[in-house]
């Protein structure tokens, strides 16, 4: 696609009025988030609690995220146009923040008051963000959305709430401020979901069936495994890396810089990501994803000074800004639109859920025994080994079925309405012989 080409296609998406509330809520969700999601490991140390104790937190939430990312995929599909269901638990997750300036800092139960308060927030902003993503997903496959489109006001939510966040703590001397703020922001977008369209997603008779049906096939497998690892590297990131670098002496603005710095390159990589995805296919973008995250936790492995951070969190836009819109793509390709949101909660299941909480209590373990530098090193070596075992497998893979099927073009086309790539159905398709 031409630049030309691409510019006018992404004016056209913007001027699209059904679009503009996808587009607002995205927003307004993930600036909800993002404002304390960087804030969340520090906050952790200012009430008490230990790097062990933080461990624990993200394992159990980790945890968490495998039941809700599941039951809210099934629920959507279930009810087919689910949107009160989904601004109430948006709404609740913003309740949920407000309780984290009930939390006593420094008392016995200091721990387990937090642990509460985080799973309750945890499991009503994941259950609302895997819905939410269901609805843009059916989109995406029912009126040929461009999904990177879409994501891309999330992604520039990031841009302005991350430092925003970090300006707040610093100015304010605390943290109440940024929860009455994500609350604010909740109940906003729980109202804002009221106006959604949903008439055309109708409910799923036999979900079940559909989804192990799906799961039977070799390349949905290695697609899951292959977020199931990238999990992994982001649970440890997530969980350690803000303390390390608070560690390394890095301040409250610095911290929230991290997520910042590679914002502006993520939104060019999700607007772009659909393009790219349909020159290259999904698997190679995703090969691409893991060979970052193997460069940046060996980046971190050799950090002195707290702000040679932010040109390895450059590389998070590559995951992030790609990989991420690739692997959702890849999901709208591999599965029906009748089990959508069923196939975004499977995809978090493994991306958010099971890969998060191996990767939180496996390094958690690592990082007791050997240290923060050794098991970054360790990481980035797991991360470079599952992207070459990925690419041979998607070769085999792609050898043997070559020899049974025909490949359509890579380009989208009215019976395949897809961002392109190489995907599950055109590699089953019958033979021409």
């Amino acid at each position: 696609m031409s630049f030309t080409k691409g510019l006018r296609r992404f004016w056209d998406d913007l001027l699209t009025l059904k679009l503009v509330v996808l587009k607002i809520i995205y927003f307004f969700l993930l600036a909800a988030i993002v404002i304390l999601w960087s804030q969340f490991t520090i906050h952790q140390e200012a009430i008490g609690l230990t790097k062990y104790q933080t461990g624990i937190v993200g394992s159990v939430m980790s945890a968490v995220t495998i039941v809700v990312s599941l039951l809210g995929g099934i629920v959507g599909d279930k009810l087919g146009n689910y949107k009160v269901i989904l601004s109430i638990s948006t709404v609740m997750a913003g309740v949920s923040s407000l309780l984290f300036t009930f939390v006593p800092p420094a008392e016995p139960a200091t721990f387990w008051v937090y642990m509460i308060v985080r799973v309750c927030f945890g499991a009503f902003q994941t259950f609302s963000f895997i819905m939410y993503e269901g609805v843009v997903m059916a989109y995406t496959k029912e009126y040929n959305v461009d999904y990177g489109f879409q994501r891309a006001w999330g992604t520039l939510a990031v841009l302005v709430s991350s430092p925003l966040g970090g300006y707040i703590i610093e100015a304010s001397g605390g943290y109440s401020m940024i929860f009455y703020l994500s609350t604010g922001l909740h109940i906003i977008t729980g109202g804002l979901m009221t106006f959604l369209n949903m008439d055309f997603k109708i409910p799923a008779r036999t979900i079940s069936k559909q989804i192990f049906k799906h799961l039977a096939n070799v390349e949905v497998l290695m697609f899951l495994g292959a977020m199931l690892a990238t999990g992994m590297f982001i649970g440890y990131i997530e969980t350690f890396m803000y303390r390390y670098l608070f560690d390394l002496g890095a301040s409250q603005l610095l911290i929230g810089l991290t997520v910042t710095v590679g914002a502006p390159f993520e939104l060019v990589f999700t607007l772009v990501a659909a393009s790219v995805v349909a020159k290259v296919g999904h698997a190679h973008v995703i090969m691409l994803g893991l060979l970052a995250y193997s460069v940046r936790l060996l980046g971190f492995s050799f950090l002195s000074n707290p702000w040679w951070s932010l040109p390895l969190e450059i590389l998070e836009s590559v995951a992030n800004g790609l990989m991420f819109p690739a692997g959702i793509l890849y999901c709208t390709v591999l599965f029906p639109l009748e089990t959508i949101t069923s196939s975004r909660g499977v995809f978090g299941m493994s991306y958010f859920g099971i890969g998060k909480l191996v990767g939180t209590i496996v390094g958690s373990e690592i990082r007791e025994l050997a240290g923060d530098v050794q098991t970054y090193r360790w990481l980035s070596g797991a991360a470079f080994v599952t992207s070459v075992l990925y690419c041979i497998g998607f070769a085999v893979l792609t050898t043997k079925r070559s020899k049974k099927a025909v490949f359509p073009p890579l380009t989208p086309s009215k019976d395949n309405p897809g961002q392109g790539g190489i995907d599950n159905l055109a590699l089953e398709a019958p033979s021409a012989d």
